[in-house]
């Protein structure tokens, strides 16, 4: 294509745009979903879609409507998503418009991003480290050009994003591992109604300069000529020498900030003509017309383009609406590991503790899935975790397997998006369960959603190790339990082993299952070292062996006649619960069985109820703070689903509800349920 022709293309497609937003606007009460345009940003949008190939990758941001048009996407393809529509080939009706994702060999891959500004940095960073790692170490798994050319990651962002933390952890991270990956931030000096001097000390170019090793470019992005030159020699660099570059575009905003926050609100007329004044379109067509191309021809593409839009508009409107039926598809991918396989206590084997039966799984599946990656604070070669849960596993498979990270929890949860979607299978570690939150806005806004938002094209298939619960002095940072907060989040799944054959059969579930998977592991289990859980070890379960999700298990059975008389009850619970009811129920003539879950999501809801219903009186014990807490939770759907069966009220056992696990010894066993309060209840249950 001649340079000519990529001028006339970006001219009929920049109409195209144009158009849209004049037909959007002229229809308010037919577009009613919130939507952006990209009115302003159209000349380097486009001048970056120019340079993709279909083996590249690009997380386009909510203003990007025009780069999808560059990538080949019709005005009818993008309306569907902007109309909601069941055929929006993006996400079936279930997102905003210009939130695209993509996976097919004639364009490049697009994952599914959220709207939460900034979000798609490090998933998209993620992206750029799984190619690499694929580029080196796994090089069949790669998507290359038929030249043998390597891929470039664009990561594209409005420059208000740059002040979000996330956005400097995904630069952190692309500098220091010098990953090939393009962040192209689009300046128009607005954040909604806030100026870049109300909010920020510096622009993307200047921030740019603080990591070393990031090249860096300024661009006047309403201008496509210029626009076209710096994303080719850019693309073209990335390409050849695998090194990160940051592009600082320069935009004017010509449209609303979004169709429910309209530039009359907060801009003014000056605002307003500042930014008319470098309108891409218009700059556009001076330069064909100076170049030679007459009048006629521009009005012929100007004419294309309206004929077009107005066309594919009046199809979109009369698409179908999505089928409510379909509602719940996609949550999950499907799932194979549906029965228990493989040995669980082979004769003669030995009992392990429960930190090695999870090192021994991943040193297994490591062993034969070289897609297999572990990462996370300290697990590297020098250390081998803070709990040696990794020991020995840098040394085998090497640095470029099993490697630290910074202190980056948003960072090591969020990367695994980009990572699962090159093929890679990450497992990752967040050092203690009270740490989880700053990786939190990742697992609920990019990790939990992808599967269902893209319709099943990018679940995320990932392990998220977190150590939790209390164990003796760790202290308010080091002891909590978050079960309740992860389970609320809808899209992942979670596990809580209490011994090491759950732990090795849960492990290898997680692992194979191609959703995310949270394995909450306790700490004070690990060795069975505090007193009450030598159960916590067992033999090691043989290699083969997988523990389905959502299968709880029977650990301790009441009597018959106990049963028969109407004298027992049932402590449904997981984790360190396991031993303090066990240690309780010793102290009843075989009158309380224990129910240990295993997984709380999916929860064995079955067997929970069965049985209820068969004892007739409930006890739910947990670790965490009991108000509002995941084991209040449960009770009550106990209540609702075995009312007729209940000789007494469903109680709930859990920890006091302080804000923290306090430091002193004394005070931490004040604060938790142990085996002498869990008796206490029994008897108030039992007699009741």
């Amino acid at each position: 294509m001649t340079g000519t022709d990529i001028f006339l293309k970006a001219y009929g497609l920049m109409n195209q745009a144009k158009t849209m937003a004049e037909i959007y606007e002229a229809n308010r009460s037919v577009c009613k979903y919130v939507h952006s345009t990209s009115r302003g940003h159209e000349a380097i949008q486009l001048a970056a879609a120019f340079q993709l190939k279909p083996y590249d990758f690009v997380s386009p941001y909510y203003r990007d409507e025009s780069l999808l048009l560059g990538l080949g996407f019709t005005p009818y393809e993008l309306m569907l998503q902007l109309l909601a529509k069941g055929n929006d080939i993006f996400t079936g009706g279930r997102e905003y418009y210009s939130h695209p994702n993509y996976r097919g060999d004639d364009k490049p891959t697009m994952i599914h991003q959220s709207s939460a500004t900034g979000m798609q940095a490090i998933p998209t960073t993620g992206l750029a480290q799984g190619v690499q790692y694929l580029e080196k170490y796994h090089t069949k798994g790669l998507k290359k050009g038929p030249g043998g050319e390597m891929p470039v990651v664009i990561c594209s962002l409005g420059d208000a994003s740059i002040t979000e933390g996330e956005v400097s952890e995904a630069f952190q991270f692309a500098v220091l591992k010098q990953l090939p990956v393009i962040y192209l931030v689009q300046d128009n000096n607005w954040g909604i109604s806030v100026t870049a001097s109300e909010a920020r000390a510096m622009n993307a170019f200047e921030f740019a300069a603080g990591f070393k090793g990031l090249h860096r470019v300024q661009v006047d992005g309403s201008d496509f000529e210029a626009s076209y030159s710096v994303m080719k020699e850019v693309c073209d660099f990335v390409r050849r020498q695998r090194k990160p570059y940051l592009v600082h575009a320069q935009v004017p905003l010509l449209g609303h900030h979004t169709s429910g926050v309209r530039k009359e609100f907060y801009r003014t007329e000056e605002d307003w003509a500042k930014h008319l004044q470098h309108d891409p379109v218009p700059k556009l067509r001076k330069k064909l017309l100076a170049s030679g191309i007459n009048e006629e021809e521009i009005k012929k593409i100007e004419g294309e383009a309206t004929t077009l839009v107005t066309s594919d508009f009046a199809k979109a409107v009369a698409s179908p609406e999505p089928d409510p039926a379909g509602i719940e598809q996609y949550v999950f991918a499907p799932d194979t590991i549906t029965v228990e396989k493989g040995t669980r206590a082979p004769a003669g084997a030995e009992k392990v503790i429960m930190v090695d039966a999870a090192l021994f799984a991943i040193r297994e599946l490591m062993e034969d899935h070289p897609e297999a990656v572990l990462y996370g604070q300290d697990v590297g070669k020098r250390l081998g975790g803070v709990f040696r849960e990794a020991a020995t596993l840098a040394e085998q498979f090497g640095d470029h397997r099993v490697f630290n990270m910074a202190i980056q929890e948003a960072y090591i949860v969020g990367s695994t998006v980009g990572m699962s979607a090159v093929g890679l299978k990450p497992i990752v570690e967040v050092q203690f369960g009270d740490y989880i939150y700053p990786g939190f806005n990742q697992l609920v806004t990019e990790v939990s959603k992808s599967c269902y938002l893209s319709c099943g094209k990018f679940p995320v298939s990932m392990v998220l190790r977190v150590p939790v619960g209390a164990y003796g002095g760790g202290g308010p940072y080091h002891s909590g339990c978050v079960e309740t907060t992860v389970l609320s989040i809808k899209g992942i799944k979670v596990a809580y082993p209490s011994n090491a054959a759950d732990m090795k059969g849960l492990m290898k579930a997680a692992y194979y299952d191609p959703n995310p998977v949270v394995m909450l592991e306790h700490k004070g289990l690990y060795w069975s070292k505090v007193p009450g859980t030598e159960e916590a070890k067992s033999p090691e379960p043989s290699r083969d062996y997988i523990l389905p999700f959502g299968k709880a298990n029977v650990v301790t059975e009441a009597g018959r006649e106990a049963i028969d008389n109407g004298e027992s009850c049932v402590i449904i619970t997981y984790g360190m619960g396991v031993y303090w009811a066990k240690a309780a129920a010793k102290k009843f003539n075989r009158q309380v069985e224990v129910v240990d879950l295993r997984t709380l999501f999916p929860l064995d809801e079955a067997l929970v109820f069965e049985r209820v219903k068969l004892h007739g009186k409930c006890l739910v014990l947990t670790e965490e703070q009991q108000n509002n807490s995941f084991a209040e939770a449960l009770a009550g759907r106990i209540s609702k689903n075995c009312f007729q069966s209940l000789d007494a009220a469903v109680e709930v056992l859990g920890a006091m509800n302080t804000p923290a696990v306090p430091m002193n010894i004394g005070l931490e066993q004040a604060m938790l349920p142990n085996a002498e309060k869990v008796t206490e209840k029994l008897r108030q249950l039992l007699n009741s």
